[in-house]
């Protein structure tokens, strides 16, 4: 399935995906020079790690380093649209990495790009397809063009479209049970408190 995609992201290419929320661009996350033309089409300000997506807890037992409180909050979301910062391999480019070695992770639920990330065997960047300041968008033909000559990516036109609304909501655990929201989005507060842990607001 997909499979002049999944030959441009072996290859080192950009392709722009469906997710849940709203498009993306991506490339895989253990490819630096690739990475390195996703953060340089969006205008992306340096320091401002990239965010990844996963296919599934094969992967995520490859990639990520999940456990006590991590684990428990990830098998609670996911597949969802919740991001977490996580330990994740060195074979993740140090763009989409924090100085303390952790991304910003999501299962994605979307159909599309849970099939394309396991197709390439390896973590997506997932970073939405606008450049940086820019609104995103859930519908391929608002993908602003100044974005796809500047990436060359390849653009997926499969259903089911994104859903658009709130972004993915980026929380980490700080401590026992003890979330922090970094960025509200499609998942509530209210629902990661519902399901045991302590949240803090950011």
């Amino acid at each position: 399935m997909w499979e002049r995609e999944v030959r441009t992201l072996l290859g080192g290419g950009l392709v722009v995906y469906p997710t849940e929320t709203f498009y993306a661009l991506g490339c895989l996350a253990t490819l630096h020079a690739s990475v390195e033309r996703v953060t340089a089409a969006k205008g992306r300000p340096d320091g401002k790690p990239l965010p990844i997506i996963i296919s599934g807890w094969d992967m995520a037992a490859r990639y990520l380093r999940l456990n006590g409180a991590l684990l428990e909050l990830a098998h609670a979301f996911w597949p969802g649209s919740l991001s977490i910062v996580v330990p994740v391999d060195a074979a993740v480019s140090p763009l989409a990495r924090d100085r303390h070695g952790r991304s910003a992770v999501r299962m994605s639920p979307h159909p599309v790009a849970a099939r394309l990330c396991l197709e390439a065997g390896a973590p997506l960047i997932s970073s939405s397809a606008n450049m940086s300041g820019r609104p995103p968008t859930c519908r391929p033909g608002d993908l602003d063009p100044e974005l796809l000559r500047a990436s060359g990516a390849l653009v997926m036109d499969a259903t089911p479209w994104p859903a658009g609304g709130l972004p993915s909501t980026l929380a980490e655990v700080v401590g026992g049970h003890a979330v922090r929201i970094l960025r509200e989005g499609a998942v509530s507060a209210s629902s990661i408190g519902k399901a045991g842990f302590d949240v803090l607001a950011e």
